[in-house]
């Protein structure tokens, strides 16, 4: 019984320290302007290279500089205020600050460009993201 009890109570706690509530796998954390890769890629059909212009070539997939965004913002959503934040870095040349959405271990080294190189696409991971 005692055993039983040991082994249940271990499992539970590996559970809830895997647990989405602790690892915060597919939560999406407040940005200062409310993005979708969904409605950009799939339903807009943008290539994530578009904006992720360095990851063929570097480890890390970057963010798109503000004429980036408003290459399609200047024409589309011009006034809308969920895309202010966007005209306002343009107008003022300061870059809009993301939160961090990956924070890999010290230990873990990922390279984008080695994967897309080798014909993995950014879907194959993305597919879940928001």
């Amino acid at each position: 019984m005692v055993v039983v009890l040991a082994f249940s109570t271990l499992g539970i706690a590996y559970m809830m320290d895997r647990g989405s509530w602790i690892t915060s796998v597919q939560s999406a954390p407040v940005q200062p302007i409310p993005f979708s890769h969904k409605h950009h890629v799939k339903d807009d059909g943008i290539d994530c290279r578009y904006c992720h212009t360095s990851v063929e070539t570097s480890h890390f997939a970057g963010l798109p500089a503000t004429e980036t965004c408003m290459s399609c913002h200047s024409q589309i959503w011009n006034q809308a205020p969920a895309t202010e934040p966007i005209r306002e870095s343009w107008a003022s040349g300061k870059s809009i600050e993301w939160t961090r959405v990956h924070d890999l271990p010290d230990f873990v080294y990922f390279n984008h460009s080695i994967h897309i190189a080798k014909g993995i696409g950014c879907s194959a991971c993305r597919r879940r993201s928001p």
